[in-house]
């Protein structure tokens, strides 16, 4: 008892290779439109990634432009330093009480100035 396989035609092993190939090429295109809209995804998130570093580079720029000029420079010297340019008297008050030293997460006491300003 042997068992014949059914004659398959030469059209119909034509017609099967072509609808493999046909398949293959349609799901290598859905793999590539996927993959291209993930790409495009990518791009416009690394664009806007790009522009917020460039936005903050413009920033910084504008920042050490500003740090290098002779203005802060001599704000910086009269405030923190206490320097004077020739010519000029500098007054420096000293307080005839200790002022208390605020305690971790207190607000800074007001400057004697400020005070002096508003009344």
């Amino acid at each position: 008892m042997s068992k014949r396989l059914p004659k398959i035609s030469a059209a119909r092993i034509v017609l099967a290779v072509t609808a493999l190939v046909v398949a293959y090429f349609l799901v290598g295109g859905a793999f590539n439109a996927i993959r291209s809209h993930q790409l495009r995804e990518q791009e416009g998130q690394l664009r806007s990634e790009i522009d917020d570093l460039q936005e903050r580079y413009r920033q910084l720029q504008a920042l050490q432009q500003y740090l290098d000029a002779d203005e802060y420079i001599e704000a910086v010297a009269r405030e923190q330093l206490g320097l004077v340019r020739k010519g000029e008297i500098g007054i420096v008050a000293i307080p005839t009480e200790a002022s208390p030293t605020p305690k971790p997460g207190e607000a800074d006491p007001e400057l004697w100035w400020d005070v002096l300003i508003r009344r």
